[in-house]
């Protein structure tokens, strides 16, 4: 697994500022977005639904700080795994799953 450079920001303090100060735009202002920031607390969050949105979006890891850094993420974190198959993924009828060796 490559290693991901962080800068100190954390994924819990993001989900928690846009879950319970996201409509004031904080958790914007503290991913270094202060534009976006500064709507939403002109808007109250964009009438929350942007405050949704970026929890949603908080959560799911495609907002991440604007210097391009990872999230720091505890151990038993969130983490995103991609899992892929091809045409070279052997698949084994259903009746066969219980004699996998």
């Amino acid at each position: 697994m490559p290693c991901k450079w962080t800068n100190g920001y954390s994924l819990e303090i993001a989900l928690l500022l846009s879950v319970f100060l996201g409509m004031f735009g904080l958790d914007r202002f503290y991913l270094g977005y202060p534009g976006i920031g500064l709507a939403k607390l002109c808007t109250l969050g964009f009438m929350f639904l942007g405050q949704l949105l970026d929890i949603i979006l908080i959560a799911a890891q495609v907002v991440g700080p604007s210097d391009g850094s990872a999230f720091v993420i505890p151990y038993y974190g969130a983490g995103v795994t991609v899992i892929r198959s091809d045409n070279e993924t052997y698949l084994l009828p259903q009746a066969d799953w219980h004699n996998i060796t």
